[in-house]
């Protein structure tokens, strides 16, 4: 696997959690499984992230981007710092790995340990037998490496999901925390809810909020929410066929 880390400036090492929030690059996928890149998206708007690295990786699609004014870009991950009650180092960008998901978590498990992350909270979103219904009820869903961990997320009113698989890369940093010194958490939603996800997003922040201790003002997602259900569900969203439920990305 070939990679490139571009650091721009290293943070003080201490104690940190990192938040992964990386969705997938399929595009047949994207609108229904976009939540972690919305929600990335969103907290760098409201937060004072700065960014600080950049990780370029064969594991990512083998394509550029290219932009309006004709430029290719590589495809890539940032590592962001936000310093609040507790500093989160937060990994964003173009998406998921494609390829050798457990060497490209290596690397940013890695690199996080460095930092002193001592926690990993990933966000996503579940895949379960069938799309939730347009306007249904959501709640937050989730999972965890150790049984304390997953206690913890039970007091924060998640719902812990139970007797599936967790594949890809956003569930492998999970279970692949603790062999880096960390604590693992997923966090996410039963999908369905068109992009941009906005009550999704409001339940996944509705925890990450409390468990990483921010505030941060969701009246921009509620007015989306209204907004979209004023505006009906969304045609031509993609069918995804699963042979086993409760699939993690």
């Amino acid at each position: 696997m070939w990679e490139r880390l571009e650091v721009e400036w290293k943070p003080a090492v201490e104690d940190s959690v990192l938040l992964v929030a990386l969705s997938t690059m399929a595009p047949q996928y994207e609108p229904l499984y976009s939540h972690a890149r919305e929600l990335s998206r969103f907290l760098l708007r409201k937060l004072e992230f700065k960014r600080f690295a950049t990780l370029y990786s064969s594991s990512l699609p083998a394509d550029v981007a290219i932009g309006d004014d004709g430029l290719a870009k590589l495809r890539s991950d940032s590592f962001y710092s936000w310093s609040g009650k507790r500093r989160i180092i937060m990994l964003a960008g173009d998406g998921s790995p494609f390829d050798d998901q457990q060497e490209f978590a290596h690397s940013v498990l890695s690199y996080a340990r460095q930092l002193g992350a001592k926690e990993v909270v990933s966000v996503g979103a579940r895949w379960s037998e069938s799309p939730v219904a347009p306007g249904a009820p959501l709640k937050p869903v989730g999972f965890a490496a150790d049984a304390a961990a997953v206690e913890e997320l039970v007091g924060l009113g998640v719902t812990i999901t139970k007797g599936e698989p967790g594949p890809f890369f956003p569930n492998l940093v999970v279970g692949m925390a603790a062999d880096y010194g960390m604590r693992g958490y997923k966090v996410g939603v039963d999908h369905g809810e068109p992009r941009p996800h906005p009550r999704s997003l409001i339940q996944i922040l509705g925890v990450l909020s409390k468990m990483l201790g921010f505030d941060v003002d969701l009246r921009e997602l509620v007015a989306r929410a209204k907004e979209m259900e004023r505006e009906g569900p969304e045609e031509g969203l993609p069918e995804v066929r699963r042979e086993r439920g409760g699939i993690y990305g």
